[in-house]
């Protein structure tokens, strides 16, 4: 089966699109799945982020995900930041992009007529 997969997504990159693993801390699954994809994108799940400034524990799972990502040579992305103690965490670890509350509120999208 993860033959086939794994055709699909380079057949997918093939075509320019990047692969994106969303949610990953959340369970062991999405660690697993990392080594069979590939993804170009790693996004680090909010309850891996949220008090991270305050839980070590976090802060090492956190360095352990890096390494990972590293490894497979994928971009990080850290996802509902809420304050500057857990953004200051993740510029510390080298994170390369970071999405939250702490940065900007969700905003609507606005329809555009060409």
């Amino acid at each position: 089966m993860f033959i086939l997969l794994n055709l699909f997504y380079e057949t997918l990159r093939l075509m320019g699109f990047n692969i994106a693993k969303d949610d990953t801390g959340a369970g062991y699954s999405s660690l697993s799945i990392i080594s069979e994809i590939m993804p170009d994108i790693i996004k680090i799940d909010r309850s891996v982020i949220q008090n991270i400034d305050k839980n070590s524990v976090k802060e090492s799972m956190l360095q352990g995900l890096m390494l990972i990502a590293r490894e497979a040579g994928s971009l990080v992305v850290a996802e509902g930041i809420e304050n500057e103690e857990e953004a200051s965490v993740l510029k510390r670890n080298n994170v390369d992009l970071a999405q939250g509350f702490f940065y900007a509120r969700p905003a609507a999208l606005v329809k555009c007529s060409i």
